[in-house]
């Protein structure tokens, strides 16, 4: 079922004795019906020029084309050269054709009207392409209608006797427009808006739903592997294949993972990750360095009780800090224990540093985490103490693992890269 849906301007039905654009559809597309939207003011006219109500819009449409059923739309519209009045009745007329006429065909007149009208149809048709079709009507003349003077109701059956006589020996002057290229070149600028704030997943959907699109395939799959190591927590196939060191090739996924969330100002879950990460490092740090002080038990680090000199050390310290000293076999270790015992074992280095400033967050981090409170970060330089927390985590993982490739932290901007270059 072929449905044209038609605005109507001053040169229609008929202009110097030839067919307006939607007539000369109608007399070329077949159709079943003709959806015909009318403002209030050319739908009465004025002092100047009878309303188009005078015409039988009926009777003209099927002398040409008898099978085809006629819809007047008039509607009054305060300002017509306002672009933004018809994009929602336009749209709320085109989605009723749709549902009242299942896999109909809808044409549309984007010739007709005022260019405010035009546009809007066009801008429908670049958002919602599916089972629409863009028709433009040239003049006659082949350029500007200007200053040739308009149809008159009053003498329209003679007139529609000739306009028939010399169309029937005319050529076709409607055609259909590809402008398909605006809606894939709206649809690239939406992509890249959601790869800016790292929404693969966002990204992926979108470019799902195109039947056909540039580089399509490339994007996807670039899309998709990325879409799936975030849900799964899967390393990135580049890091996975470029080291050798299980742990490294995690303890770096994980950094990336923290890196993007924090860029994109995710907050709340920058400070769930910071934490677990940093007591990672920590853990693997004094495990392949002070094992002596350690021992595993349920996969799970504890203090080792039997390492007396240590642990006097550490009690001493903790003692000097105002803390007491719990029973730390009943205990696993945490990131303020594993921040005390580097200041016992390594009071000025680097790591002790950094250890302290991912300290330095964990009571927003256990508000959030545990209290499932919301944040507030406008006291006590809270994004500060976040930024640098998210940095002193990158600056572990470099001290520990000095062998990462230190280009290997632009990952998610490598593969915006290569996704905009596709594009």
């Amino acid at each position: 079922m072929k449905v044209l849906f038609s605005p109507i301007g001053n040169s229609d039905p008929w202009r110097n004795l030839r067919d307006g654009a939607m007539l000369n559809i109608v007399r070329h597309y077949n159709l079943d019906k003709a959806v015909l939207y009318f403002t209030r003011t050319i739908w009465e006219g004025n002092e100047k020029r009878k309303g188009h109500k005078s015409y039988e819009w009926e009777n003209i449409i099927q002398t040409i084309s008898p099978n085809t059923e006629v819809e007047i739309i008039v509607e009054d519209v305060e300002n017509a050269q306002d672009y933004d009045v018809y994009k929602e009745k336009f749209h709320k007329y085109l989605k009723r054709i749709e549902d009242t006429h299942e896999n109909c065909e809808i044409i549309l007149n984007v010739t007709s009207g005022t260019p405010q009208m035009e546009a809007t149809l066009c801008l429908e048709y670049i958002v919602y392409p599916e089972n629409k079709k863009c028709v433009q009507v040239s003049t006659p003349i082949k350029d500007s209608n200007a200053g040739i003077e308009y149809s008159n109701p009053k003498d329209d059956k003679e007139e529609f006797e000739v306009v028939n006589e010399i169309e029937n020996q005319s050529e076709k002057r409607c055609k259909e427009i590809d402008i398909l290229s605006f809606r894939e070149a709206m649809i690239r600028s939406q992509i890249l808006g959601l790869i800016n704030n790292y929404d693969y997943e966002g990204a992926l959907t979108i470019i799902n739903q195109q039947d056909s699109f540039r580089n399509k395939k490339k994007i996807k799959n670039i899309l998709a592997e990325i879409t799936k190591s975030i849900k799964l927590h899967r390393i990135f196939s580049e890091i996975n294949s470029k080291y050798s060191d299980k742990n490294l090739k995690k303890i770096l996924f994980h950094y990336l993972l923290l890196q993007m969330r924090f860029d994109r100002n995710d907050i709340a879950e920058t400070l769930i990750r910071v934490k677990s990460i940093a007591e990672f490092l920590a853990e693997y740090y004094l495990r392949r360095n002070n094992s002596e002080i350690l021992v595993l038990e349920k996969d799970k680090v504890k203090l080792n009780n039997e390492n007396e000199n240590f642990l006097a050390k550490y009690k001493l310290h903790l003692k000097q800090k105002g803390k007491n000293f719990r029973n730390e076999n009943d205990d696993f270790l945490n990131l303020p224990a594993y921040t005390d015992i580097f200041e016992v074992l390594y009071p000025q280095s680097e790591l002790t540093q950094n250890l302290k400033h991912v300290l330095n967050v964990n009571g927003l981090r256990n508000k959030v985490a545990h209290g499932l409170e919301s944040l507030s970060l406008s006291q006590n330089g809270s994004s500060t103490q976040i930024k640098n927390a998210v940095y002193a985590v990158k600056d572990l993982l470099c001290i520990i693992f000095p062998n990462v490739d230190n280009s290997d932290f632009g990952y998610f901007e490598k593969k915006n890269t290569e996704i905009r270059e596709l594009l």
